[in-house]
């Protein structure tokens, strides 16, 4: 699929259907995928601030308030580029900012999961810096990719299915790298309010489990050795809990696969998923 391409609402639900038969790279073996603490996560980034810097913004206080906020967590690397293929691959693959190489992610392994567990991009306002995109850097197999805030509450209201993975971002200048912090607080107010106003965010499945939401930096600006601002938010969270434990992007990769009983990728497998803030 051209990544360039808007789907139609008609071709992102036959895509969203057949998702499973994406080649995810591998064994060929399916792992069965059963959700351990969450029904879906939905992850978003934002660039190069310390936790210091940002932990007093209002969408941040929020997700403190309503979630379950992580005071040691840490990004890996710099630049952003490695730090985005760590959260989704488990491996940074060296420090360019764009490999443009297939490489196992959470998607890929998702995709080859039996049922099969589909992952969604969508570029909220503008469009996702390939950089900051390890999705479409890896070559990973995605159901669909949409655009705008209103195709994203379109598709949380019949679009989704129960279990899947969704990556949401911004352009440069929305995403607190180029723009104005306030606006960059405002988008993810935005996000929070479109998720929480959601019958799909707020329903949980079969098994009681819930979505979650997981936001986090890419980087610091060098000045809290690598210290990002990173929370849980959602139902199946633990409300306004504080974790004290160590994790980096690394952990985050093994929640992904871990919550789906997937195999753990790279690095991501020396490290322990970030399981305290399941509610």
């Amino acid at each position: 699929m051209d990544p360039k391409v808007t789907m139609t609402r008609r071709a992102f639900l036959a895509r969203a259907a057949g998702a499973g038969a994406a080649m995810a790279g591998g064994s060929g073996i399916a792992a069965a995928a059963r959700p351990r603490w969450w029904s879906s996560i939905v992850w978003a980034v934002f660039e190069n601030r310390a936790f210091g810097e940002v932990a007093a913004l209002p969408s941040h206080r929020r997700l403190a308030r309503e979630g379950t906020l992580l005071t040691r967590y840490f990004a890996v690397t710099h630049p952003s580029g490695p730090n985005y293929r760590a959260m989704a691959s488990g491996e940074t693959w060296g420090r360019a900012q764009i490999v443009d190489v297939f490489h196992p992610t959470v998607a890929s392994v998702a995709a080859a999961a039996s049922p099969p567990v589909p992952t969604y991009v969508y570029h909220l306002a503008g469009e996702i810096a390939r950089r900051h995109n390890p999705l479409l850097d890896l070559h990973a197999p995605v159901a669909a990719v949409r655009r705008g805030l209103d195709a994203l509450r379109d598709d949380l209201r019949s679009g989704l299915p129960d279990a899947c993975l969704v990556y949401v971002g911004w352009d440069d200048d929305n995403d607190m790298h180029n723009g104005d912090p306030r606006r960059a607080d405002r988008n993810l107010a935005s996000l929070l309010d479109t998720l929480a106003a959601s019958r799909w965010f707020t329903t949980a499945d079969r098994a009681g489990r819930h979505p979650a939401f997981f936001f986090c930096y890419d980087e610091d600006d060098g000045t809290e050795d690598n210290r990002v601002f990173a929370a849980w938010w959602g139902r199946g969270v633990r409300r306004g809990y504080v974790s004290r434990r160590r994790h980096t992007h690394y952990g985050f990769c093994r929640t992904v696969t871990d919550n789906w009983g997937l195999p753990a990728l790279g690095r991501a497998a020396l490290e322990p998923p970030i399981d305290e803030g399941a509610a």
